[in-house]
């Protein structure tokens, strides 16, 4: 019984973790659609940060900090959207718990 609790224990983690990612990428796109000045401040207050605090932050942060990068590039929107939601549901896929292998 012992033996089954860190899986368990693992999983409860995997999915609370998916979960938070999802709503980030959620939040994202909300704030995307009502302002996306928003993002662009962001980046620029992000940027105006010392060095290692944003090496911290892309760490961190990587697939929504890719996202922003993305974002605040002078490509045409639509262009940008498309690549944001395939580094969200790449993200999303990549995080998604599943459960282990037995060997």
């Amino acid at each position: 019984m012992d033996a089954q609790r860190p899986a368990r224990q693992s999983t409860s983690f995997s999915r609370w973790f998916w979960g938070a990612c999802v709503l980030l990428w959620l939040v994202f796109g909300a704030v995307l659609w009502v302002d996306p000045s928003r993002l662009l401040d962001l980046w620029h207050t992000v940027r105006d940060w010392p060095l290692i605090v944003q090496a911290l932050t892309w760490i961190a942060l990587l697939p929504w900090m890719v996202g922003l990068w993305i974002w605040q590039l002078d490509w045409w929107s639509w262009l940008r959207v498309a690549l944001i939601v395939v580094v969200a549901v790449g993200g999303a896929i990549v995080f998604f718990p599943r459960r282990r292998r037995r060997a």
